[in-house]
């Protein structure tokens, strides 16, 4: 897939626990040219990393596109919690928050 052709798409990143639970992020996909970006504006971009483009999917199901806010494309991540002894400064914060 070119990465150019999902600029202005509606996106959806899908973040799954390891307790099955599940939470969806939706905005446009935005190309910059050396990234690609999930703008939720007025909230920060979510950078989709390169590392994961690979994982991106249409969305063709429309059953699955309701549940995706709209999406025309999505990414799925699995998440988990950070161990209690971790060190937070090792991680990149992403801006993504799980509801509460």
């Amino acid at each position: 897939m070119e990465l150019a052709e999902l600029h202005g798409k509606s996106f959806t990143v899908w973040l799954t626990d390891d307790q099955e639970e599940s939470v969806v992020f939706s905005g446009t996909a935005r190309w910059t040219g050396t990234e690609l970006l999930l703008d939720r504006t007025p909230k920060p971009p979510f950078e989709i990393r390169a590392e994961w483009q690979d994982r991106i999917r249409a969305v063709t199901n429309e059953k699955v596109k309701k549940i995706l806010l709209g999406a025309e494309y999505y990414l799925r991540l699995w998440v988990g919690s950070l161990p209690s002894s971790s060190n937070e400064s090792e991680f990149e914060r992403t801006g993504l928050r799980w509801p509460e």
